[in-house]
């Protein structure tokens, strides 16, 4: 076979790496300001590539606002935490029961300073307090499940809700921090999975009240209310998660589905109108609030998928992120093969 022959085959054969998906550590991407997928070869790289939720990698440093969320939520779950130790031993002398909280709501930024050395990347911020916030969120909603539905002797009390809301927010915080490692989501992803347990709470408990047994007092409806608002509350997280896989949505996006969410909503309140003098619960309307409030945020979420955030900061939003294509080539560089020389490309393919 001509040498010449044998360098083209070479070539082609090696280019088949396109769509490999090079793996990394996002902390040491950081520090190295690129990604290269070469193994031993001389090329060259391309900065940071997409991840799997948008956005691109931790190429980039978080920025002081996204660090400055999760250091304000840290303070709340050092106090949180320090509040759960004085329920979980008794402590009710004034003189102490204010240690634990003071101690732990300055450990807690303290710890998050630390763990910012070297700085974090672009996205583990805010999926880190996202994560913290929709844990303690979990936990509150249990508790509050389990508070009307038990009998007085099985309710779990103060310290069984401060218990549940450390727990989520613990775990909640651990998955956040396993997710920026492994997926690098982009901190747009992390606002739009707290809008969604926000959304999937409010209509799920309208949801919950209006099915209600018709002209039952409070205390008898707000069981299901609970379970609607507990029901919404996981449902509004799994679908913002699964969307999130393939689109990630602007802030632009997220700020008119909040708008077409409240216009949905107040659009309903004529009905209550056709309530008075008739004989009919008027609790019922909020079924029909619950669904124009969802159909108005998937409105706006529609009207605004393509919407883009460029031109400002370099073409990166508030957080630092950057617009991405389907296809990047990341990295490549020459590589000998037996009887020739060929080209290595990597990449993403999405």
């Amino acid at each position: 076979m001509p040498h010449t022959l044998r360098i083209v085959l070479s070539a082609l054969a090696t280019t088949s790496a396109l769509a490999t998906i090079a793996p990394g550590d996002a902390r040491a991407q950081a520090a190295q300001g690129g990604w290269s997928t070469s193994t031993g070869q001389q090329g060259w790289s391309t900065g940071g590539q997409p991840s799997v939720f948008g956005g691109t990698t931790s190429s980039r440093s978080a920025t002081d606002i996204e660090l400055g969320t999760l250091y304000a939520f840290s303070v709340g779950y050092g106090v949180g935490a320090g509040v759960w130790i004085d329920a979980e031993f008794g402590i009710d002398d004034p003189g102490l029961q204010f240690l634990a909280p003071a101690i732990l709501g300055v450990g807690a930024p303290i710890g998050v300073f630390f763990l910012n050395q070297p700085r974090m990347p672009r996205g583990m911020p805010a999926v880190m307090a996202a994560g913290m916030a929709i844990g303690a969120g979990e936990g509150a909603g249990i508790a509050s499940y389990q508070f009307v539905r038990a009998t007085a002797n099985d309710e779990w009390g103060f310290r069984g809700f401060a218990r549940s809301v450390f727990i989520g927010s613990t775990v909640g915080t651990g998955l956040g921090y396993l997710s920026a490692v492994a997926m690098e989501p982009s901190p747009r992803t992390s606002l739009f999975l707290g809008s969604g347990v926000a959304w999937g709470t409010v209509v799920g408990s309208m949801f919950g009240y209006g099915g209600s047994e018709a002209f039952s007092d409070f205390g008898a409806a707000n069981d299901a209310m609970s379970t609607g608002g507990l029901v919404g509350y996981n449902l509004g997280l799994a679908g913002a998660a699964a969307l999130s896989t393939v689109w990630i949505p602007t802030y632009e996006s997220l700020g008119w589905m909040w708008i077409g969410f409240a216009a949905g909503s107040a659009a309903a309140l004529p009905v209550f109108l056709f309530y008075a003098g008739g004989d009919h619960d008027p609790r019922r309307g909020l079924i029909i609030m619950g669904t124009t409030a969802t159909l108005g945020l998937v409105a706006g979420g529609i009207f605004t998928s393509e919407s883009k955030e460029f031109g400002k900061n370099d073409g990166r939003d508030l957080f630092g992120s950057s617009p991405t294509s389907p296809i990047q080539v990341t990295s490549g560089g020459l590589m000998p093969v037996p009887g020739g020389m060929g080209l290595q490309l990597s990449g993403i393919l999405f």
